[in-house]
């Protein structure tokens, strides 16, 4: 079911656009019909929709600053115009604010207004999911490299303005390689979907937790008064990895090492914090592994 919400001053026009979305959509379309952008605007805080339908008047007489306000709270929903007459400077302007499509009133029809909907939130959804892979990580649902790092410059920032410690640790599961051999790739999706999960138990809600690639995995921790706080972190982190872990009907024990840095002592720099983890946690591994270390800079 798509729920649209139908911005239109004109009782005959909102009536014609409700029937032609209703018929045409085979019921598959569920329209909402309101006569202002003000009101539409409190609607869409009570409420959730699919899709906006929008008669273009109502920008011109209530300005551009509240179609503005409408997508800056809506930014994920996608917008079709209404218009009563083709103006392709307008059309022009509009598809340069984000709305998806614009439909000319005396040239619509209902199969054109359920294909120009249905069209604009498939568009919004491909728009989303891609916007979503370069931020997440498919598997975990974790952030991926890209969000962790502009993440981390921002903690950086605020740290660098409130006289703060930001706490970085990077996780490598021991002995990867050959637990892949063992259960192969299905078997590790699970093993790191549940790292995943239980990363995130260790941590606070303010925190992120991130998968950069294989069977590595990070967290930054904000608002650190002192490094011992990393150091429980760290602790907990060992404790809940130590549990066995089920893959494909068995219980395996896997290990993981820690690496750990903190801003500003070990670095100012993102890449300086990451490459002092990778450090780290590759002298934790090559000691044996199931332990952590700071920087070698602590």
């Amino acid at each position: 079911m798509i729920k649209v919400l139908l911005v239109e001053s004109s009782e005959a026009d909102a009536r014609r656009a409700c029937d032609m979305l209703t018929e045409a959509g085979e019921g598959d379309i569920q329209v909402t019909h309101v006569e202002k952008l003000s009101t539409a605007l409190r609607r869409l805080n009570r409420e959730s929709f699919d899709a906006i339908l929008l008669y273009g008047d109502l920008i011109d007489t209530h300005g551009l600053n509240l179609l503005d306000l409408l997508q800056a709270a809506l930014a994920r929903m996608p917008i079709v115009m209404l218009t009563d007459q083709k103006d392709a400077e307008k059309e022009r302007l509009a598809i340069q604010r984000g709305i998806q499509d614009v439909i000319v009133k005396k040239q619509w029809t209902a199969e054109q207004l359920v294909r120009s909907v249905r069209h604009a939130v498939d568009r919004k959804q491909a728009e989303q999911h891609l916007s979503y892979l370069a931020q997440y990580d498919p598997l975990t649902a974790l952030a991926n490299r890209a969000l962790f790092r502009d993440r981390l410059v921002h903690a950086i920032r605020i740290a660098k303005r409130k006289k703060q410690e930001v706490g970085v640790v990077l996780l490598g599961l021991d002995q990867f390689k050959s637990l892949t051999d063992t259960f192969g790739p299905d078997g590790c999706d699970a093993l790191l979907k549940e790292t995943a999960d239980r990363l995130k138990e260790c941590m606070r809600e303010v925190d992120t937790v991130a998968r950069l690639e294989g069977d590595e995995f990070t967290c930054l921790l904000e608002g650190l008064n002192c490094r011992a706080d990393l150091e429980i972190v760290a602790k907990r982190v060992l404790a809940s990895m130590g549990k066995p872990f089920t893959m494909k009907g068995q219980e395996v024990a896997v290990t993981a090492s820690l690496g750990l840095t903190v801003y500003p002592l070990d670095g100012q720099l993102v890449d300086e914090l990451l490459q002092r983890a990778q450090d780290a946690l590759t002298a934790v591994q090559e000691s044996g592994g199931s332990s952590y270390q700071f920087s070698a800079s602590r």
